[in-house]
């Protein structure tokens, strides 16, 4: 009578850790899950090209968005360096059609981009604004010619990180966005 006492408080035993580790491994799954939802919702998905805003000079200009380039680049004309008050500075052409906007800013720095196949690049860094859909930033990027490029704007990780989520398979996200919410 004994044993069958004990087999029986030993069976209730183990059904219980099972049922409770049970328990504990669906709450697990639960929270995994809650917490990809909670990291993916947290992030805006973007194409591979979008509409960018960048401030000065308060234009609007398809960009390449791209998760190799470490570093946002405009299409910077004309750039010429000069001193102001004993900083470096530079001015230069950014252009939206046939639309020149003349803009000066203070150089943040200087980088020797290295280039497959070129000639090493010297190129001036700035800050200027960012924008895409509601994400705004003032974030450094390099000035270079890129008029024989079809995107005067390249994008980088510099300006995604934190924020973004890119699915190059699309284009123009942020824009159909906006006329979803019209």
């Amino acid at each position: 009578m004994r044993f069958i006492r004990y087999a029986a408080k030993v069976s209730m035993v183990f059904a219980l850790i099972f049922h409770w580790k049970a328990l504990a491994e669906e709450n697990l799954s639960k929270e995994i899950k809650i917490k990809n939802v909670d990291k993916t919702e947290s992030k805006i998905i973007i194409g591979a090209v979008e509409d960018i805003k960048i401030e000065p000079p308060r234009v609007t200009l398809k960009a390449r968005i791209d998760t190799g380039a470490n570093t946002t680049s405009i299409d910077a004309r004309n750039i010429i360096p000069f001193e102001r008050d004993g900083k470096k500075w530079v001015k230069f052409s950014v252009y939206e059609g046939s639309i020149e906007y003349k803009v000066e800013r203070p150089v943040y720095d200087t980088v020797l981009i290295k280039r497959h196949g070129e000639k090493s690049q010297k190129r001036f860094v700035i800050k200027i604004r960012v924008s895409a859909g509601d994400i705004t930033q003032l974030i450094p990027v390099t000035l270079t010619d890129r008029s024989r490029y079809e995107f005067p704007i390249l994008i980088g990780r510099n300006f995604l990180k934190d924020y973004f989520i890119v699915d190059v398979s699309k284009k123009n996200l942020l824009s159909s966005e906006k006329k979803d919410k019209q």
